[in-house]
């Protein structure tokens, strides 16, 4: 009988730490095993045996080497051990190369089992450990890649991380994805008033975000913020490039706040000032945002480390400010879309928005026509006059 062994979480790390690892990991999958349950796991005379029966299941039934997932955590909070760390994980198709694969005992789609107690303490407690020794700060969950619920539907991904670092830090690498991003934009505003495609600036919010350190997810959710998902109306205009309000305050008149050549430069104004806000490090890009050193000289520079350490001090006064970023952000890493395959629900907002789109292109034509007949009989009159 092939055997696995329990561990506390501590003495699960104290034997990561130890290890000798073979390769690099930079992702955390999540999964539930939805069977067994946290039931099975109660009654279970020989606890080890859950653990032997989901090999049993892996190597057996689907052919598997060996046990799917690295490690997986019991009701009772235990780590029990799995394929081995230097092994890739049979856990997410076409996404295993670099990741460490979690399974958590129990049903936790909404209606069934709940991810509490001593094993929510455990799973958080893990995580946090694994981003330390892995220097990583990336968590997948198995339905951000797949049409399953997994880890459960009762599961938020963003209050889950808020769980795990009690608070979200803006900087670090993205979790939503580009096409995330992209399609809950175009579900909220179809047709975004920007001065380049919602791809491009979508790809800029990632690069420039990569470029600084800064999580371009979430800059990407204060844009959508401060410009009512590129809608504007307010005291900035869409062709100031302008998506973070930099020089919009209570007495700035509209138009007059910076202005950007280019989309991108924008983006990376945008950047540079949350950078400002969050770090003391200098930026890497050459400086593109006109209020860089006002907050060099206003003591602002470091003085946000998470999100809602923006209340107050981004937007004056600002109450909620931090959580309105979240709540964007939250419905934005919760949005099923996965390159080449969206669900039923996104395709059809996708050909909603691609009719929209041809509406307005044909739209638009008519007026230029019509621009046209104008000038020419104005000509006209302009001769016989």
């Amino acid at each position: 009988m092939r055997r696995f062994h329990s561990y506390t979480v501590k003495s699960y790390l104290d034997f990561l730490k130890k290890l000798k690892l073979k390769r690099k990991i930079t992702d955390i999958h999540l999964h539930h095993t939805w069977k067994p349950t946290k039931k099975t796991y109660y009654l279970a005379d020989n606890k080890e045996k859950v653990i032997y029966g989901m090999w049993r299941y892996h190597t057996q039934t689907l052919k598997w080497r060996d046990i799917g997932q690295h490690v997986s955590i019991s009701p009772d909070g235990l780590i029990w051990d799995g394929r081995g760390v230097n092994s890739t994980p049979a856990s997410i198709s076409g996404h295993n190369k670099n990741a460490f694969a979690i399974e958590m005992i129990g049903n936790f789609d909404e209606g069934h089992e709940k991810l509490e107690g001593v094993q929510l303490e455990s799973v958080k407690n893990l995580i946090e450990g694994l981003f330390e020794i892995f220097q990583t700060d990336r968590l997948i969950f198995h339905r951000e890649y797949s049409n399953k619920s997994c880890p459960g539907t009762s599961l938020n991904k963003l209050k889950f991380m808020e769980q795990i670092r009690n608070n979200v830090k803006i900087v670090g690498t993205a979790i939503a994805t580009k096409e995330q991003m992209k399609q809950y934009l175009l579900m909220i505003n179809p047709l975004p008033k920007i001065n380049c495609t919602p791809d491009e600036i979508v790809a800029y919010y990632l690069k420039e975000g990569e470029v600084e350190g800064i999580r371009g997810d979430i800059a990407f959710s204060q844009a959508l913020l401060e410009t009512g998902f590129f809608k504007f109306g307010g005291l900035v205009f869409p062709n100031q490039n302008n998506y973070a309000g930099i020089g919009a305050t209570n007495t700035t008149q509209k138009g007059r706040a910076a202005s950007f050549v280019t989309p991108q430069t924008g983006v990376k104004a945008h950047i540079q000032h949350l950078k400002g806000y969050v770090s003391k490090d200098p930026v890497i890009a050459p400086i593109v945002d006109p209020r860089y050193t006002i907050l060099v000289n206003s003591g602002l520079l470091g003085s946000c480390k998470y999100v809602t350490d923006l209340n107050g001090k981004w937007a004056v006064p600002g109450n909620g400010y931090g959580e309105k970023i979240l709540k964007i952000l939250e419905k934005i890493t919760s949005f099923s879309a996965k390159v080449g395959s969206p669900n039923i629900k996104d395709q059809k907002i996708l050909e909603e928005n691609k009719k929209l789109k041809e509406e307005n292109f044909r739209i638009q034509n008519k007026i230029k026509k019509y621009e046209g007949l104008i000038s020419s009989l104005k000509s006209q009159i302009n001769n016989f006059s």
